[in-house]
């Protein structure tokens, strides 16, 4: 119990991965995802935090990133093993028809729920406490390398990127460090897991993210990362813009472009990439215990949204519920739980920026109307490059739904600054009309029946789901 409680201290509560942990098990057990899964929502605390101004927001965010870094003495003590002992505690016995391994994306996590099925995420997010000047790179990757070098040498199963992004992250830089480990191995906590808690014959799902981002190498399975998928390019973030220098001279900074190291060579994305050095691993035992194993390529974890929406909306449809209510979500503010009870269909969306925007646009265009939309905003403390204003989501969800559409669970006013939405989201979706029991998983043969009536639409062709290799024997 000690060491669990001392790998939970090294995990970030506002990580993709954690985050997606938390709400699929939460939801395999019939409970919402309320804060993060940190504590109880409250909407006062959010309200006050909400009002705050500016400054003390952006203040109240850097104390939060203070509280979320663990020390490097911590740090340095955490294994491989340590963080499957983690992810496997949060599940029960099973035994389970499906499981879902490798990168990140929220419409897995619904997917995931929908089929009762648990997911084990590749990459985790190990923030190291330190204090750092977000606008010097060079500066950042030094201060992280002893730690790092020591860590990837301890577990080599494991492989580090040291993400480092000034424009999303600023308010989180300035007090952790970003070390994301990849696992390359499944190490013997997650083999007994897949050996005892699925079903015979079950599936595995490898979700596999060819998303790439220029790295520079520093060791053996330890990379540097500068920039970060979201409202900019790598390319933007290395040789600069008018609209980093803009952005900079907004956060007062004494530069107008950042000076990184050169990269060395393409690498999955520090958070959303998926390093095949898995799958080997995870054919191996699903030939040894029978199961089947599938992969959903994808370039974006977005990608997958447009595909899961339509297979709620399929599902909705078989159940004898309407199909026309949709909820957009952002970042980790996902609630599979609400999602299956309000019977609205999921599309979600890995930022607030404008790729994203254009994504849920595209997939709004050519949808079958919806007569409600919601939007659900993530706030990430400042007005970072490539963000949309919140009166353009609006604009969208009214622009598109027949009857109503708008944000929920936001405060507009601070938007992005809002540091109480991560309270408030599961409330709002609570206080929605319409109630529905929660349904038994869907089974394996009604996913590939809608599957089938899927391939060759724009949908399949963003995520398609394959085969690569059926029961044993």
């Amino acid at each position: 119990m000690l060491q669990h409680l001392r790998t939970a201290r090294c995990l970030c509560d506002f990580d993709s991965s954690v985050a997606e942990v938390r709400a699929v098990s939460r939801s395999l057990r019939g409970q919402d995802f309320p804060a993060l899964a940190m504590g109880p929502g409250s909407a006062w605390l959010a309200d006050v935090l909400s009002r705050l101004p500016s400054r003390a927001r952006r203040r109240a965010y850097v104390l939060l990133a203070g509280m979320q870094g663990a020390p490097g003495s911590t740090v340095q003590g955490l294994t491989s093993e340590d963080l499957a002992a983690w992810t496997a505690r949060q599940y029960g016995t099973g035994p389970y028809p499906a499981v879902f391994i490798g990168a990140s994306s929220g419409a897995a996590v619904h997917l995931a729920a929908a089929l009762g099925a648990p997911v084990l995420p590749q990459t985790y997010l190990v923030p190291v406490r330190t204090r750092l000047d977000p606008d010097r790179p060079r500066a950042a990757m030094v201060a992280g390398r002893e730690l790092g070098r020591r860590m990837v040498e301890a577990n080599p199963d494991l492989a580090l990127c040291h993400m480092h992004d000034p424009n999303q992250d600023r308010a989180m830089i300035v007090r952790f460090a970003y070390f994301r480990f990849k696992r390359l191995r499944l190490g013997v906590t997650l083999q007994s897991f897949l050996e005892r808690r699925l079903a015979p014959g079950a599936a595995i799902f490898v979700v596999d993210c060819t998303l790439t981002w220029p790295m520079s190498v520093l060791g053996e399975r330890y990379r540097f990362q500068f920039g970060a998928l979201g409202g900019m390019t790598a390319d933007e973030y290395m040789g600069g813009s008018e609209r980093i220098a803009r952005h900079l001279a907004e956060q007062g900074a004494s530069v107008r472009q950042w000076d990184a190291p050169p990269p060395d060579e393409l690498y999955p994305e520090a958070e959303w990439g998926y390093d095949a050095a898995l799958t080997d691993d995870v054919l191996e035992l699903a030939r040894r215990c029978g199961y089947q194993v599938r992969r959903i390529t994808i370039g974006e974890p977005e990608h997958l949204s447009p595909l899961v929406a339509e297979f709620h909306r399929w599902w909705y449809r078989r159940r004898g519920l309407p199909d026309d209510r949709l909820l957009i979500e952002t970042y980790n503010q996902w609630e599979p739980y609400w999602a299956l009870r309000l019977g609205v269909v999921p599309f979600w969306l890995q930022f607030t920026t404008r790729p994203s925007y254009r994504c849920a646009t595209d997939y709004l265009t050519h949808a079958d109307p919806y007569q409600r939309i919601h939007v659900n905003l993530f706030s990430n403390g400042l007005r970072s490059a490539g963000l949309v204003p919140v009166e353009h989501w609006r604009g969208l969800a009214r622009r598109y739904a027949r009857t109503s559409g708008g944000t929920i669970g936001v405060d507009e006013r601070a938007y992005p600054g809002d540091l109480g939405s991560t309270l408030t989201c599961r409330r709002a979706l609570a206080a929605l009309p319409e109630r529905h029991p929660i349904p038994p998983p869907v089974g394996m043969a009604e996913l590939d029946e809608f599957l089938a009536g899927m391939r060759g639409t724009a949908a399949y062709r963003a995520a398609p789901v394959e085969s690569l290799l059926g029961p044993a024997g």
